[in-house]
């Protein structure tokens, strides 16, 4: 599992398996068909989050 707080907006992003888990003020899910392909998306929103110096992880 890998999660990552995105402070400034209140969000908390959770990967787990095959599925991205994401909460703030409301909860939802996407789940995906293999666990690489939402490791894939975990990382690339990582990667653009710690690209704005404005977000704090």
């Amino acid at each position: 599992m890998q999660a990552i707080e995105i402070e400034e907006l209140g969000l908390f992003v959770e990967l787990k398996n095959s599925t991205i888990n994401i909460e703030g003020t409301k909860h939802f899910s996407l789940e995906f068909q293999s666990e690489i392909l939402a490791g894939i998306w975990f990382q690339t929103l990582l990667d653009l989050v710690e690209t704005l110096p404005e977000f704090t992880i």
